[in-house]
């Protein structure tokens, strides 16, 4: 047999470091997880009964590849009851995630050589993405000075002849950025004139606090030829397990990611999508309860983060992670996965280097754990850098 060309990608950081976690704890090990983007709570009761009465109803057969109609439809005017924006029924796809839908988008977008904005600290899986389909990623760089944001004159900045992609992601993963409203807006101008397609990753949309306000790239009226939107039931909704997403976007690209679909994943899993149905019919009683209870834990991560380590870290406006300096944890050294392998192995304590966002001297943590695992790991991730500089 001839030898095989084997595709060599790494994996995402986030979950080898979740699968790490979640090992040590099958094998009895006592471990932290606050690496993992999850809301730990339960799945919303009118999905897990959709689901057992979708097995019952014998609803286990292959699914429409977009997506089963009466699903699209409710996505549609999900989104049009919260931005203004035309939505139809055309225009959104079930996808088997949010990532699945990312990654069929750059598929069929991307041709050899061109180039992707992507806004960084950035979440771990674009670049490699972008990469796989040789494409080419541009990072635009960004700085707690700038609340991790890029304006519309960062993009002008960044563009070259070779840039036709821009993928922004709001609420950001990892730094919890938000964008008002002006701020896409004067983006998604500025993308136009420069014929720059814009991918919005908005899977934290419904995950945003203090009484702040989501701005989706979706503005009100129509919706613009060259943007796609990628949704998610996992963050909003604490779906993570049904693996469920949605895209939206024009019809011309809709039914190329239809073909990708049909020759790859066959579509979502039919029971998962009527799972999705009541609750999208739900939305906004079914996100207000897991935003209330994400926020409850942000407050309790981020009080009893300043309180042990004497310091002075912001509440995150959106999403599910604090991210922070390792000055801020007393840590000398500046090399985020050499504190992340000592503080999983030695400590306990399972976090994100900021290098595998393109942040070095950063780490990641999640708080959508209980709070008694947020306290406790704390504390315990505290005392492993202590004893760790005694023996330094």
């Amino acid at each position: 047999m001839k030898k095989m060309h084997l595709l060599k990608i790494p994996p995402s950081a986030t979950i080898a470091i979740n699968g790490i976690a979640l090992e040590k704890i099958r094998a009895g090990e006592k471990i932290y997880n606050l690496s993992a983007g999850e809301p730990m709570v339960p799945a919303p009761e009118v999905a897990t009964r959709a689901f057992v009465n979708a097995f019952k109803e014998e609803k286990t057969h292959y699914p429409s590849v977009a997506g089963v109609g009466e699903l699209r439809e409710a996505a549609a005017r999900w989104m049009n009851s919260r931005y203004g924006s035309d939505v139809k029924k055309e225009n959104a796809m079930v996808v088997s995630g949010g990532k699945f839908g990312l990654f069929i988008l750059l598929q069929a977008l991307l041709r050899p050589g061109d180039e992707v904005l992507i806004p960084a600290p950035c979440w771990v899986s674009y670049p490699g993405m972008v990469r796989l389909f040789k494409g080419l990623p541009k990072i635009i760089n960004t700085s707690e000075k700038s609340d991790w944001k890029i304006t519309a004159e960062d993009l002008k900045k960044s563009f070259s002849k070779k840039s036709k992609i821009l993928i922004l992601n709001n609420a950001g993963n990892p730094t919890g950025a938000l964008y008002s409203s002006k701020e896409i807006a004067d983006i998604m101008t500025a993308a136009e004139k420069l014929g720059l397609f814009v991918i919005s990753d908005e899977v934290y949309s419904g995950l945003v606090y203090d009484n702040k306000s989501f701005a989706s790239c979706a503005l009100p009226g129509k919706f613009p030829k060259n943007l796609a939107i990628v949704e998610s039931c996992s963050k909003s909704f604490a779906m993570t397990g049904f693996r469920l997403g949605f895209v939206f976007t024009n019809k011309e690209i809709m039914d190329t990611l239809s073909s990708l679909a049909s020759q790859s994943t066959s579509g979502a899993t039919t029971m998962c999508q009527y799972a999705a149905l009541p609750v999208l019919k739900d939305a906004a009683n079914i996100t207000r309860k897991v935003n209330e209870a994400m926020k409850k834990r942000r407050d309790v991560f981020v009080s009893e983060f300043n309180k042990t380590f004497k310091t002075n870290i912001s509440a995150p406006q959106a999403g599910l992670y604090a991210f922070v300096s390792l000055k801020s944890l007393g840590w000398a050294g500046k090399n985020s996965a050499e504190f992340c392998t000592l503080a999983i192995e030695k400590g306990g304590v399972a976090t994100v280097p900021g290098s595998a966002f393109g942040k070095e001297g950063y780490v990641r943590f999640s708080f959508g754990e209980r709070e008694q695992v947020l306290v406790e790991g704390i504390h315990v991730l505290s005392k492993f850098i202590k004893n760790y500089k005694k023996k330094i």
